[in-house]
C-alpha cells in the first residue's frame, strides 16, 4: 500500500506509514492542516522536506526535572497489541529512535522480569520448606495412623500447593505482597493439614487399644501360698476367667489391726500400733492380661504391680452407698465371741460365772436385729457361797433379759434406748433380789459382783455392780467403760491415793457394792456407740489386777481371734501369780 503523503510502500492493512508516519486511513497529505507542528527535533528525527506533507504530532509533554519522561502511547481506541506493532512498523519513529526505545524497554522489562522470576523462586522455596516441615512433623504419625491414606493426603496437598504457586506467580506485581502472601498461605496450609490429621486420629481412651487381646492365651490361676511381688501371699482363688482372675491375699506390709502400710515384710510388730504381724491384712488382687488396666468392678484400684511377667491390680474397698437422709438403718454387723474362765494358781474353786448369748435372726436375706447379751460375775463367800451367788445371778439375769428384751426385739417390737436401759437395770435388780433371798434363807455371806453388756446393732448398753470391768479396745487404744465400786477406787477418785495403788493397796479387794449384799442395789448404767473394729472386753478383778491395762492392750494387738486372745490373757494372769479366779469375755464387732 503506497503512502499518499510520501509515496512509500507499506504492507497491506497498515494504518500508518512506515516512512513518514502519516495515517494511511486519513485523507491525502494535501488535505492536511498546513500549520501542523513538526516532529520535535530533540527526538533526533530529521524534519521533513519543505515540499513534504506530514501528519501533525501532539505537543510533547515535558517531565519535571528529576522525574522520568512519560511513556509514549499508541493512538487511543486501538487494540494495544496491534497498536504496538503498527506503532513500531508504521514508521512513526526513526531507526535511531527505535533503537533508543528498544534499549529503554529492555532496561525497564529486564528488572521486572527478573523480579517476577525471583518472586516465583522465593514462593516455590517457601512452599518446598513448608512441605519438608510438614513431612518432618507428621513423620511416623502419618505412617502409623493414616497408613495408605498418607499418599492421598500428600497428593492433594501438592495439588493445592501447585494451584497456590500458580496464583502467587500470577499476582506477583510487588515483592512485598508476594512474600507476605506466600507466608500466609503456607501457614494456613499447615494449620489445615494439622486439623485434618487430628480429625483422623482416634480419640484418647483410658484403656489401651486391645484389638489383639482375642489372640492371648488364657490366664492360669496361681496356687495358694504363692508370694506376689515379695509382699502379697495368695490365700485362695475367688473367681477365675480366661482374661481375669481374682484372688484373696494377705498383704505382709499392711497391719491387719490399724492399716499402717509402711511395715517391712520381715517385721514382727507393726511400727504404728505394735500389733503382732503374724498374718497380713486381707486384700483382693485381680490378675489381668498384659495391656489391661481397667477393672470391671466397683472397687477402686490402689496399685498396679507386675511380677514374673504377670500383671495384678490391688483393689480397695468399694465406697458404700450414701444413706438416705434420716435413715435409721444401722450397718449390718456380726459378733465374734471368745470366753475363758480359770481357777488361778491359789484358789481351790472357781467361783466365777460367765454368760455369752448371741441372737442374730435372718429374714429375707437380712440379719436384723443383731443382739448379744454378755455378763461376768465374780462370786464371793467361799465354798457353797460365791459360786452359788454368781451362778444364780447369771441365770436370773438371762431369764429376765430374754423375756423382756431379746424375745420382744426378735418379734419386731423395736424398743427405745431408754426402755432398754430400764429393762436391763430391772434384770440386774432381779438378780440381786434372788441372790439376797437365797443368802438370807441359807444364812451365808455369799454375794457376787456383775458386769453386763447388751449389744443391739450399733449400740452398747451397760449394767454394772462391783469391781468387774468392761473395756472397749480399737485403733485408738484401750478404754475402761466402768467404774470400780471399791474403797481404793474411791480414794483415787478423791485424790487420796495414786492410780497405781489400785494394784498394790492393802485394801484393794474391799468393795462397797455387790449383788446380794442388801435388799436394794444401786446399778450403774450407760449407753455407748459400738462400731465395726471395736472389741468389748468383760473381765473380773482376778484378770485386770494380774495383767493390768497394759497387758490387756498388748494381747489385743497380738491376737486377732477373740478366743485366742482370751486364752492368752488367762495364761498371762496365771504367769503373773494367778492370785484369784480369772474370767474374761472378748467380743469382736465386724461389719458384714
Amino acid at each position: 500500500m503506497d503512502c499518499s503523503a510520501c509515496g512509500a510502500d507499506n504492507r497491506e492493512g497498515a494504518r500508518f506509514c512506515r516512512n513518514c508516519g502519516a495515517s494511511l486511513m486519513e485523507p491525502a497529505a494535501s488535505e492536511a492542516t498546513p500549520d501542523a507542528a513538526p516532529v520535535a527535533p530533540e527526538l533526533g528525527v530529521e524534519p521533513a522536506p519543505d515540499d513534504a506533507d506530514v501528519v501533525p504530532v501532539a505537543e510533547p509533554v515535558t517531565a519535571a526535572e528529576g522525574e522520568p519522561p512519560p511513556p509514549k502511547t499508541p493512538p487511543v481506541g486501538s487494540d494495544p497489541a496491534d497498536a504496538a506493532d503498527e506503532f513500531l512498523e508504521g514508521g512513526f519513529l526513526s531507526e535511531d529512535e527505535l533503537q533508543m526505545l528498544s534499549a529503554g524497554l529492555e532496561a525497564v522489562i529486564a528488572p521486572v522480569e527478573g523480579a517476577d522470576a525471583a518472586v516465583e523462586e522465593d514462593a516455590l522455596a517457601v512452599e518446598e520448606d513448608a512441605l519438608a516441615a510438614e513431612e518432618d512433623v507428621l513423620g511416623g504419625a502419618e505412617e502409623d495412623v493414616l497408613g495408605g491414606a498418607e499418599e492421598d493426603v500428600l497428593a492433594a496437598e501438592e495439588d493445592a500447593l501447585a494451584v497456590v504457586a500458580a496464583e502467587d506467580v500470577a499476582v506477583t506485581g510487588e515483592d512485598a505482597l508476594a512474600g507476605a502472601e506466600a507466608d500466609a498461605l503456607a501457614g494456613a496450609e499447615a494449620d489445615a493439614l494439622e486439623e485434618e490429621l487430628e480429625a483422623d486420629l482416634p480419640e484418647a481412651s483410658e484403656e489401651p487399644i486391645g484389638f489383639w487381646r482375642d489372640d492371648m492365651e488364657p490366664l492360669e490361676a496361681l496356687e495358694p501360698q504363692t508370694v506376689v511381688a515379695e509382699r502379697f501371699v495368695i490365700v485362695q482363688v475367688l473367681a477365675a476367667a480366661e482374661n481375669e482372675i481374682r484372688y484373696r491375699a494377705h498383704d505382709l506390709e499392711r497391719c491387719w489391726q490399724c492399716g499402717y502400710e509402711d511395715n517391712a515384710a520381715e517385721d514382727e510388730f507393726c511400727a504404728q500400733c505394735g500389733a503382732v504381724l503374724d498374718h497380713g491384712a486381707e486384700v483382693d488382687l485381680v490378675e489381668v492380661q498384659a495391656g489391661r488396666g481397667v477393672h470391671a468392678g466397683d472397687e477402686p484400684v490402689l496399685a498396679r504391680i507386675t511380677d514374673a511377667g504377670r500383671h495384678f491390680l490391688v483393689l480397695g474397698q468399694a465406697e458404700p452407698e450414701p444413706e438416705a437422709p434420716g435413715s435409721l438403718i444401722p450397718p449390718s454387723i456380726r459378733l465374734l465371741v471368745g470366753q475363758r474362765s480359770d481357777q488361778g494358781q491359789v484358789r481351790d474353786l472357781d467361783e466365777d460365772s460367765l454368760l455369752s448369748l448371741v441372737v442374730a435372726p435372718t429374714y429375707e436375706s437380712r440379719t436384723a436385729p443383731v443382739l448379744g447379751l454378755f455378763a461376768v460375775a465374780d462370786g464371793m463367800g467361799g465354798y457353797e457361797g460365791g459360786e452359788v451367788a454368781s451362778k444364780l445371778a447369771i441365770q436370773t439375769l438371762a431369764d429376765h433379759a430374754l423375756r423382756t428384751l431379746l424375745l420382744p426385739e426378735m418379734a419386731g417390737q423395736i424398743m427405745l434406748e431408754d426402755d432398754i436401759v430400764v429393762r436391763l437395770r430391772q434384770a440386774t435388780v432381779a438378780a440381786n433380789d434372788d441372790v439376797y433371798l437365797t443368802r438370807k434363807k441359807g444364812g451365808t455371806e455369799m454375794g457376787t459382783t456383775m458386769t453386763v453388756a447388751l449389744i443391739r446393732d450399733d449400740r452398747l448398753f451397760l449394767s454394772h455392780v462391783g469391781d468387774c470391768r468392761a473395756y472397749r479396745w480399737n485403733a485408738d487404744g484401750l478404754e475402761q467403760l466402768t467404774t470400780d465400786h471399791s474403797v481404793v477406787a474411791s480414794m483415787i477418785a478423791e485424790g487420796r491415793a495414786q492410780p497405781e495403788e489400785i494394784y498394790t493397796h492393802p485394801h484393794r479387794s474391799v468393795i462397797y457394792r455387790c449383788i446380794g449384799d442388801k435388799p436394794v442395789v444401786d446399778v450403774d448404767t450407760d449407753v455407748l456407740p459400738i462400731v465395726p473394729g471395736d472389741r468389748l472386753i468383760l473381765c473380773c478383778d482376778g484378770l485386770w489386777e494380774m495383767v493390768r491395762d497394759e497387758g490387756i492392750e498388748d494381747v489385743m494387738m497380738q491376737e486377732a481371734d477373740p478366743q485366742r486372745a482370751c486364752d492368752l490373757l488367762v495364761r498371762h494372769a496365771n504367769a503373773a501369780g494367778g492370785d484369784d479366779n480369772i474370767s474374761v469375755i472378748v467380743v469382736q464387732v465386724e461389719e458384714v
